[in-house]
């Protein structure tokens, strides 16, 4: 890591600070409804189609149970609650006033638009708002343009005039979109005019639905140079006036060295206490707990989901893995169910969840003589919303509403993050199939252990299990949850290992002609090396926890 010698800057109601702890921030999304149509929303196609099972808002008691989840089982202390638009949600005054009843702070995400009326903001206050993280997406008609509403610049503006003189504090985010790239130098002006406390700007991610069709091309994804040439002097400037700026999802080598500490991959938001502290997140953002109709899953052990991610076929190299023990055990019960099978006719076996998984599955069972003597494909199934064809990888690809009428005799449950929804999908359509499940149960033993299996895995000084398990989940994130690419080049990058790469369809619009490999001398495993010389905000509340002990 880069020595810093430790500061703190005491500021009006808050502190920055280049000291470094772990984000205890938990993340919700209560349903993809939005007054807004964001050209780059990663939920564009949830926000459209209202029979999305994301679109509709979920109860008031979800959402408490939720964040109760959050306090009780994984030590969150504050919350970022977001829609699609929070602000719209009906019950967000008690949920907010909940939400500081059990000790979380609780964050909206949101345009803000509504709180262009003053009353709203004070009912806001008076429910136990602590901030909001409001997304400026330029200014005037470039806004107007880009969210899809007239006068909605003029709104918004007026809103943060509200924040202001009701004192809310609040941070901005503005996504890197193309028609916004000439005004970035307006927006730190509106931070700095009005107060605010951070300014994230985003890349425009090919992530969710952004990731689907044709949506993105190279006419809307401007190249990363032309972004980094608009950012440098609104650094500068944010910098001068000591606001937090972060650029979240470009690569280090694209900048120049004083300016990546400013630069914020996968890695570097474990450190950030405006992000999402990965254990809760991963199941907050798992679909039932976006589900408005599905129950909530039980909370999930972190340490054994880095465990299960690690079975992936991409990954079924590596040391320590389970994918081979699961593999084995699914094939001895599918064994075991052949053996007691004396009919004529196959029994028909169906895949559900994680498609590679069941691909391999597959594979294994037409390999086995006596298996593919037994078992016929069903083929894969997975709900109506995720289906997109008739096919997948050669085999049918079937919709749950299909089990009730055509129901196979085997399911292999192949999820870990839908399992509990999967089960009651099956049982409930096809309550005589045999459901078998490629993960083990959740409560089994984690036997967690730090293992260096891909290129940006190493040894790191001082770093806890936990910090293993974070920088781990948010390595394997750009590699198979987002689409992320990497060139040679990268592989001789001294920071290849705190670094997510290209995004993937970028280096196809625009190729890897950008990189730029950094030379330090050795390889960085730390994804603090460059943020150690950020001055990031820390709240009065969290001074006790996120400050240095003097």
């Amino acid at each position: 890591m880069t020595e810093n010698a430790c500061r703190v800057i005491e500021k009006d109601g808050y502190f920055l600070t280049n000291h470094r702890v772990l984000c205890r921030r938990g993340v919700m999304w209560l349903g993809q409804t939005c007054n807004l149509r964001c050209n780059f929303c990663y939920f564009l196609d949830r926000i459209n189609d209202k029979a999305h099972p994301e679109h509709a808002f979920m109860s008031l008691e979800k959402a408490k149970e939720m964040c109760r989840t959050m306090v009780e089982v994984y030590g969150n202390n504050s919350v970022d609650i977001q829609g699609g638009e929070p602000t719209i949600y009906r019950h967000i005054y008690d949920l907010l006033a909940y939400c500081r009843d059990i000790g979380l702070k609780p964050t909206l995400i949101t345009n803000a638009i509504v709180l262009d009326s003053m009353e709203r903001c004070k009912k806001l206050v008076d429910a136990g708002l602590f901030d909001l993280l409001v997304s400026v997406q330029g200014i005037g008609d470039v806004y107007d343009k880009v969210v899809g509403v007239p006068n909605g610049s003029k709104r918004q503006l007026t809103a943060i005039d509200n924040l202001q003189q009701a004192g809310i504090p609040f941070r901005i985010n503005t996504v890197l979109y193309p028609e916004v790239l000439h005004q970035l130098a307006d927006v730190g002006k509106l931070a700095i005019a009005k107060g605010a406390r951070a300014v994230n700007f985003i890349a425009f991610n090919p992530f969710i639905d952004q990731s689907l069709g044709d949506k993105r091309s190279e006419a809307n994804v401007p190249k990363y140079s032309r972004i980094v040439e608009s950012l440098l002097p609104v650094i500068d400037r944010l910098s001068e006036a000591e606001i937090e700026v972060n650029v979240r999802y470009l690569p280090f080598c694209l900048f120049p060295e004083p300016y990546r500490k400013h630069v914020q991959n996968f890695q570097q938001i474990i450190y950030d206490l405006h992000e999402w502290e990965s254990a809760s997140e991963i199941w907050s953002g798992a679909g039932p707990q976006r589900m408005a109709e599905s129950e909530l899953e039980p909370p999930t052990d972190f340490y054994h989901r880095i465990q299960n991610l690690r079975c992936t076929n991409e990954f079924a190299h590596a040391p320590s893995t389970r994918f081979d023990a699961n593999l084995d055990r699914v094939m001895k019960q599918l064994a075991h169910l052949a053996k007691k099978h004396h009919a004529d006719d196959r029994m028909t076996i169906g895949l559900f969840g994680n498609a590679k998984i069941g691909e391999r599955v597959i594979g294994e069972v037409l390999a086995s003589e006596a298996l593919s003597a037994t078992f016929e494909v069903y083929g894969f199934i997975s709900t109506d919303s995720f289906r997109t064809a008739d096919e997948l990888h050669g085999f049918p690809w079937h919709s749950d509403s299909d089990l009730a009428k055509d129901r196979p005799d085997v399911v292999v449950n192949c999820s870990d993050t839908f399992r509990n929804d999967i089960d009651r999908i099956v049982t409930g359509a096809a309550p005589d199939t045999r459901l078998l499940h490629f993960f083990a149960d959740a409560d089994s033993p984690s036997d967690f252990e730090p293992v260096f299996y891909v290129d940006e895995l190493g040894e790191v000084e001082g770093f806890t299990q936990m910090e293993y398990a974070y920088k781990e989940y948010r390595v394997l994130m750009p590699k198979f949850m987002h689409p992320y690419s990497k060139s040679a080049q990268c592989a001789e990058c001294s920071v290849n290992g705190i670094c997510d790469g290209f995004h993937a369809d970028y280096a196809r619009f625009h190729g890897f002609d950008e990189i730029r490999v950094i030379d330090e001398g050795r390889r960085i495993f730390d994804p603090r090396h460059y943020m150690s010389g950020q001055m990031k905000v820390v709240e009065d509340e969290e001074r006790d926890w996120a400050l240095p002990v003097v």
